[in-house]
């Protein structure tokens, strides 16, 4: 570009989202199974516990 020489790269990241040289989006999901990992790790449970519905005794009779 304008006579510049572009470094050829194997991804990059545009609008929030990691683009690889071979179009796959395995990168992407690795990178955001990871953040889900790291920002669930601080919670211990993400809600009450609770039995199914049909299988515990807090329906109404």
């Amino acid at each position: 570009m304008n006579g510049e020489t572009l470094k050829q790269v194997v991804s990059f990241k545009l609008l929030e989202a990691t683009l690889s040289k071979d179009g796959t989006s395995t990168a992407e999901v690795r990178i955001r199974i990871a953040m889900t990992i790291s920002s669930m790790s601080g919670c211990k449970h993400a809600a009450p516990s609770a039995s199914p519905p049909g299988t515990g005794s807090t329906s109404p009779s």
